[in-house]
């Protein structure tokens, strides 16, 4: 017991280093102007609405607009990979040929590309595409990036995992393979699927850098875009910036805690079986 209380203490000092932003964040949405410049890490005395009310009440609707484009572009991405990928992932596990195995490794070195260095060779060919400053174009990108390739990974460790009776049992009944994947298969892969769509979800929401290149804030703003333009324009004003980041926050939050038992689920079972 005495040898866990340098691990406690040193995992509480962690702890509390990596919970002062998230805690900053937080206590500051509910303060006046002249509270988060005083004393920024107090808690709100008196606890105030105004920073939420200003913030939703903007003349541009910079919130709105965001948050429903960021939902917009987030659902469609997400829809569009976890089908080609849990079907790739699919064919990969189950099959025997050369050429899965060449697929699985060029997905897993995919991974290894981070989704910058194809920024500019990828922005030329949406460009020639006529998809340049579109939503569009922006999930054309995702959906061909490192995610596609993740996304695969996790559901070609997780098929492995589901026995092979069952494909033989389907093929005696006279089912095809479509059949067998979206019907039998597919509904078996419900925690790697909720895996990869938290996965998915929170990184497209969160980015802030393809969407300020390939749509613009000028063309549509997301939620991280719109952040961004608010600061440039009411730099002094940080108790909107803090509502803003609170609001663009919580739908993440709300996904995370309703898909948690699944994500926990999805990790653990694809890591049974190479």
């Amino acid at each position: 017991m005495k040898r866990q209380i340098p691990l406690k203490i040193t995992a509480g000092i962690v702890t509390a280093l990596f919970s002062l932003p998230l805690y900053l964040a937080l206590v500051n949405v509910f303060k006046t102007l002249e509270q988060i410049r005083t004393l920024p890490v107090a808690l709100p005395n008196p606890f105030v609405l105004d920073n939420l009310i200003q913030v939703l009440r903007r003349p541009d609707h910079l919130i709105s607009k965001g948050l429903l484009n960021s939902v917009f572009v987030t659902s469609i991405t997400v829809l569009v990979i976890v089908f080609f990928s849990s079907a790739l992932g699919f064919y990969i596990a189950r099959s025997n040929h050369r050429l899965a195995r060449v697929l699985l490794f060029l997905f897993v070195a995919g991974m290894l590309i981070p989704p910058q260095v194809t920024l500019i060779p990828v922005t030329r060919i949406l460009k020639f595409l006529g998809m340049m400053g579109s939503f569009k174009g922006l999930i054309l990108f995702w959906a061909g990036s490192g995610l596609l390739s993740f996304a695969v990974f996790v559901f070609t460790g997780f098929v492995k995992t589901i026995p092979r009776e069952l494909d033989e049992s389907a093929a005696l009944d006279g089912a095809s393979r479509f059949t067998l994947f979206w019907k039998i298969i597919f509904p078996l892969m419900r925690p790697a699927t909720a895996t990869v769509v938290i996965f998915l979800t929170l990184w497209i929401w969160n980015d802030f850098l393809l969407p300020l290149i390939i749509v613009g804030p000028s063309r549509g703003v997301t939620i991280t875009t719109g952040i961004y333009t608010a600061v440039g324009t009411y730099t002094s004003d940080f108790g909107q910036i803090f509502a803003m980041m609170f609001l663009s926050a919580l739908p993440m939050l709300a996904f995370f805690f309703a898909l948690q038992r699944e994500f926990i689920a999805g990790l653990t079972s694809g890591a049974l079986k190479g």
